[in-house]
Parts: C-alpha cells; structure tokens; sequence
C-alpha cells in the first residue's frame, strides 16, 4: 500500500453527495442508568483512595477501555489494511458523535490530541495582522496565554489580558460582562477566554458574554468583526450545553478529562462562518492531501478536512472517543451535570464551615462547576495535598503563580466520599 492509495481510499470526501449528514439540535433518548453506584462500576479506579483529581487524566470506563482494545488488537494484528478498510467509517463515527453531543455538525470539527494542541492550532492559524487587537484575560492557563504569545510575535497583532473579576469566590455576572464591555477596542478581532478556570473554579457566564461580543459586532463591517475563542475543556463533560447555547466562535476541548474519553484527545470546533478566519499550521492528511496530488480538484474544504493534523495518529484511542461520547448520553448530560453541581456544592458549604479555610471558588452554580479551590491558614497548597494524600484522598494544586489546593469531584464520587474529604479538611493544621 503507497501512500497515495491509502489517501485516495480513507480520505472522507468533500462532494455533495458524501458530506457528513447534520445532527439536529434534540438530544438522544437517554437510558436510565439507575443508581451512581452502578456508575461507579464502570471504572477501574482504586477504591481505597479518593479520587478527586479526575479533571487532570480521567480513568477510563470499562466501555472505553474495551473499545480501545479492540481496535488496538486489529492494528496490531493486521495495521496496514485495517486502517486502509476502516479510516473513512471509524474517523466519520468519531465525528458524528461529537456532533451528536454538542447538537451540531460533525464537519464542524477537527480532531486533536490534547487542549492544548487545540488551542496552538486555533490561535496561531488565526488570520491577524498587525494592529489587530488580542484581548485575553489573567486567568487563563500556561496553554492558552503562550500560543497567544506565539501567534502574535508572527503576525504583529498586540494583546492585553484583563482582569474579568475581582476576588473569584465574590465574582459576580454583572461585573464580567461589565469589564469585558469597557475592554472592547475598535481594534480588538479576537477575545480568548477560559470557560471553567482551573486556577480558582469559576465559571464565565459564556453565552451573556457572546451577546456582549454580538452587540459590538453589530456595529462593524465583517472585516472588523470580533471573534469570540474558548476554552471549554473543564466545563466539557459536566455542564449541559451545545454550541448554541455557548454562542462562541470558536470551541476547544481536551477529551480525556471530564469527559472519561481516551488519553491523547480532543476536539478544535469552528462555527461555519468563522473558518475562513484560520487556517491550518499542520499539513492535513484529507482531501487537500489529493488536491496536492492533483489527484482530485481544488475545492472547498470543510474544517475537519482543512485543520485536522495529518500524520499517524493513536487511532485505537481516537475511534473509541465515540464510545466516550456515547457514555455520557447514556447517562444524560444533564444527570451528570447535576450530579457534579450536587458533590461540588456539599464540597464547598462544608469548607465554608471550616474557620482555617478559605474557599476561593464561587458557591453558586451559576458561576462555578466541577472544580473547587482553596488554601488552608498556614499551610501552602502543595503541602495542603500532600498531607490530603496522607489520609489517601488524591487532589491536585493549580498549576499557576497563585497557588491553590483543589478537589474535583465527578460521577465515580460518592456522598460519602465527599464527606470524608470534609472531615479530612477539619482536621487540617499548620
């Protein structure tokens, strides 16, 4: 097998005949899953420690694991024909379910290896000349704020990162909105933003800030128009929401968090509109590989076939992403979605409780998810986790100049669990 047939033969065509069909906007029927206990069942995780750390490399679910194995097995046994015969179906379910979850167009979506991956291929493809304005905030993480970086010493464009709000555990809609109005340039095309922070918890209100970025945009001509970036990847997984529900421009997510999915992915996805505003820095290996070829004719390209990364990937881990996907509205987005706001919000009422703990992530749902930050009076973060690791509860610091200890609770979590942790917190002492 040479190169060019196994393009001819995988790439997913761009004709009009062969496009990817659309997903409508109503959810899936979801099956009761009964109890969370059965949940979590599913998962391979050790019980005599408690996991609230999840959010950083999720343990897979059995449903995952087997369908990585079995598509492991397959390219170990046979590689070069399996991957031949299978790429065009396998690449187009991995697609179809990410579209089925965010209730939008599977071709609207390029697949990546990571978050981070997304967001350098988002933000140095980006079309900015210099003079256009960046705005960015402070909260965001190393990923975000060096592919900006990256991007901008390439084509000139400046940025300014914003405080949206002041201490996060007092933030308030009113005052993100408010700042980020009065940051809006003339100049400003792009605004990047981080959906759920890792470094304190909180929770922009994205779809109210889509609407502020659409009332400028509703003042410019198109060539000025501001396009609005996001990093979803700790809000992907727990809160209930599509695309249009989000409003944003531009969507990227890890999938091996929140999400349960297979270690090494992730989705970059664009509103139809907005891809003509970027274009890929990793040749793709689709139908512009045969364009090159002169193998078909040039023509248009959707955005997986424009920005997907070409090369070898770890395809057993990237087909069973659709089992991924599958578990959760097996589940119910919503359910788990309920669930996390549940353990998260018993997490935070009893820190409050606790006189030598300052809670830093806002109580309310409204402004917070499944991550929950804090400091003990004396003790630093790092030692705050070790001595939690002691009593075999597994949390995490933020990786961040201000650090903080943090506790994530998710689905595999118990009441209990989470009760413990508490109790743990009580005892803590510098």
């Amino acid at each position: 097998m040479n190169r060019r047939n196994f393009l001819a033969k995988t790439t997913l065509s761009i004709g009009a005949t062969t496009l990817l069909p659309a997903i409508g906007c109503q959810a899936a029927a979801t099956q009761n899953m009964g109890v969370w206990e059965a949940v979590r069942t599913d998962f391979p995780i050790k019980t005599e420690k408690i996991q609230m750390s999840q959010m950083l490399l999720a343990s897979h679910p059995k449903q995952v694991s087997e369908v990585i194995e079995k598509y492991r097995k397959a390219l170990d046994e046979n590689p070069a024909e399996y991957i031949e015969a299978n790429f065009p179906p396998l690449e187009r379910e991995t697609l179809m379910a990410a579209g089925k979850y965010l209730a939008t167009d599977p071709r609207e979506f390029a697949l990546t290896d990571s978050t981070t991956m997304g967001l350098s291929l988002l933000f140095n493809g980006l079309h900015l000349k210099p003079g256009d304005d960046i705005l960015s905030t402070t909260h965001d993480h190393y990923s975000t704020e060096k592919s900006l970086d990256f991007a901008a010493k390439r084509n000139g464009a400046t940025i300014r990162r914003i405080d949206l709000h002041g201490p996060p555990s007092t933030a308030t809609k009113e005052e993100i909105l408010d700042n980020l109005e009065k940051a809006i340039l003339p100049n400003t095309r792009i605004v990047a933003v981080t959906y759920v922070q890792s470094s304190t918890g909180v929770k922009l209100p994205i779809k109210a800030m889509s609407a502020v970025i659409q009332a400028a945009n509703n003042n410019r001509t198109s060539d000025k128009r501001i396009y609005f970036c996001v990093d979803a990847v700790h809000g992907f997984g727990v809160e209930d929401i599509t695309v249009s529900d989000l409003g944003c421009d531009f969507l990227v997510a890890g999938t091996h968090k929140w999400l349960f999915g297979p270690r090494g992915t992730g989705i970059l996805w664009a509103k139809k509109d907005a891809w003509d505003m970027v274009s890929p820095t990793i040749p793709p290996f689709s139908s512009a590989f045969l364009m090159w070829m002169d193998t078909i004719p040039d023509g248009p390209l959707d955005f997986y076939s424009k920005m997907t990364p070409g090369g070898f990937h770890s395809f057993e881990h990237r087909w069973a992403l659709k089992a991924a996907f599958d578990y959760h509205l097996t589940i119910g987005k919503n359910k788990i979605q309920q669930r996390t706001h549940q353990l998260s919000s018993m997490l935070k009422e009893g820190i409050q409780a606790i006189p030598h703990i300052k809670l830093h992530t806002p109580v309310s749902t409204e402004l917070s998810s499944g991550i929950n930050c804090f400091e003990v009076d004396g003790l630093d973060a790092k030692k705050t986790i070790a001595k939690l690791h002691e009593a075999n509860i597994i949390g995490s610091t933020t990786p961040y100049k201000k650090v903080y200890a943090r506790l994530t609770p998710c689905i595999i979590n118990t009441e209990e669990e989470v009760q413990q942790c508490i109790m743990a917190l009580e005892n803590l002492r510098a």
